[in-house]
């Protein structure tokens, strides 16, 4: 069934080569979690972003027909701070979730889209999953939220249906300020910077302001995606613009993190922060061009076997194609 449904399908390198990635990097993952290494042909794994921050959740499954639901199952990684956390095992029985029963929700709470397991919804709490119906709501007075918010996406010339529509939208974003357990002051607030001459807190640069409007422009989104008006946006976007070749990158994942210059960077200074980043670095290569010889080479000057002008002289790009990605990798990497 595997190989008929494969042979249907259209070729996607880039989506093999995320794939691949992923799974250079779940198999240390899985390692450390289960504490024995999981044999390359029992898992497969996904780079996923539950919280579009540019940073790659590494979703696995390892697959056992006589699962206990500790060692096996659905694995979801997720990067804190310095470390790699699981965060499945905090749900009872969602390592024995069927994979086709997992899914995104459209909207995000705390940061983090909700997510589907079979059929519970389960929402982040700021630093796990949980049943959503466990969470707290608020009822809030959304009076002047519903005015300026129908007032911001009016048109001076409404078309016909444009005063349902926009009534809709805004009651979805109240509805879903309630879900969150918005506070009645944080609305007041987001209401008021929907209109004009809003002073924004210390320039908005106030951090409790911050996260107001974050919520609240999730939250716009979270409607429009539902409602199948947009989606949202990528966290990601190639920097090169090559054709992509098929690459392996067990050697270089394996490498890269081990490596001085990227374990010590500011941004970075810690080996799982250095495993993310360099998930970045693998993924964008590809987009400059890199050939697996390349890839290979670059990986071997990582591991001080060679220098940079043997890689030179047996590819002239390959540095080059190297320290493009890195620089764009680097400049949208996150601090802690």
């Amino acid at each position: 069934m595997a190989s008929a449904w494969a042979q249907e399908q259209p070729e996607n390198i880039p989506q093999e080569n995320s794939d691949a990635i992923a799974r250079a990097m779940a198999g240390g993952l899985l390692e450390r979690q289960t504490g024995a290494a999981v044999p390359a042909d029992k898992f497969w794994a996904y780079e996923a972003d539950f919280n579009l921050d540019g940073l790659s959740e590494i979703y696995a499954y390892v697959a056992d027909p006589n699962c206990d639901g500790v060692k096996c199952g659905l694995f979801l990684f997720v990067l804190e701070g310095d470390s790699y956390r699981e965060v499945f095992g905090d749900i009872p029985g969602a390592r024995l979730t069927p994979p086709d029963k997992v899914s995104l929700g459209a909207f995000k709470r705390n940061g983090f889209f909700d997510l589907q397991l079979d059929k519970k919804l389960f929402g982040w709490t700021g630093d796990h999953y949980a049943d959503v119906s466990t969470l707290p709501a608020t009822s809030l007075d959304g009076t002047a939220f519903i005015a300026a918010c129908q007032k911001s996406k009016s048109s001076e010339q409404p078309e016909e249906g444009e005063a349902e529509r926009v009534a809709g939208e805004c009651q979805c974003q109240l509805n879903r300020f309630q879900t969150i357990g918005f506070a009645q002051a944080d609305l007041d607030q987001y209401a008021a910077s929907l209109g004009e001459n809003f002073e924004y807190p210390d320039g908005g640069k106030d951090k409790a302001w911050q996260a107001v409007a974050t919520n609240g422009s999730d939250v716009a989104t979270g409607c429009d995606v539902a409602s199948g008006k947009s989606q949202w946006p990528p966290p990601y976007f190639n920097h090169g613009d090559q054709p992509q070749q098929r690459l392996d990158f067990d050697g270089f994942i394996a490498a890269c993190p081990a490596q001085d210059f990227i374990l010590t960077n500011h941004k970075v200074g810690s080996p799982d922060r250095a495993l993310s980043l360099c998930s970045c670095i693998a993924r964008e290569m590809p987009t400059q061009g890199i050939s697996q010889e390349g890839l290979d080479l670059v990986a071997q000057y990582y591991r001080n076997e060679i220098s940079d002008a043997d890689v030179e002289a047996q590819d002239a790009d390959a540095l080059a194609f190297h320290d493009k990605a890195s620089e764009a990798c680097l400049s949208q990497f996150p601090g802690k």
